[in-house]
């Protein structure tokens, strides 16, 4: 029994393969994207001529991960809510949350046993930025799509009549 994306419903079986699904397109694109934005970001500098920029660190470091939190993980929550938002209906405000989460877990994974990344106090910063970045995309994402149940049907106006009284 399929259920309006706003209602609570059971999950399906299909349901939860298509947010993991929506999960590892999230975690693919965080992957491609992490290291080339940065790369990116900086030739843009030097080929603006802008290349000074870099030289106030502080600043740049702020705005590169100002960059990379709007253009990785934003996007790839986006594109992964996209997918589980149009395939997923059955308690939408819940399974929008699975992606970004899956997303988040496969990369610390994957940054610790083949990064060889330690666990320090800036890593977990990093690792709250990107589940923020990845849940926000992921429920706009996911509510992009399913934009045409917010709107209820619209009601047919009245008749006004007028009535002049002597």
């Amino acid at each position: 029994m399929k259920t309006g994306p706003f209602e609570r419903g059971s999950f399906e079986r299909m349901d939860l393969v298509h947010t993991a699904i929506g999960g590892g397109i999230c975690f693919g694109i965080t992957v491609f994207l992490v290291d080339t934005v940065p790369n990116w970001l900086q030739q843009l500098l030097f080929n603006l001529g802008m290349s000074g920029v870099t030289f106030f660190i502080d600043y740049y470091q702020i705005a590169q991960e100002l960059f990379i939190f709007g253009l990785v993980y934003l996007t790839s929550g986006f594109c992964g809510g996209i997918y589980a938002g149009y395939n997923a209906f059955t308690n939408l405000k819940g399974t929008l949350f699975i992606p970004a989460i899956i997303s988040t877990v496969g990369f610390v994974l994957l940054a610790i046993f083949v990064a060889n990344y330690s666990i320090t106090p800036e890593f977990l910063g990093l690792i709250l930025l990107q589940l923020a970045g990845n849940t926000l995309g992921s429920y706009l994402g996911g509510y992009a799509i399913n934009w045409r149940y917010l709107h209820e049907e619209e009601k047919t106006p009245e008749k006004l009549t007028l009535e002049i009284r002597k």
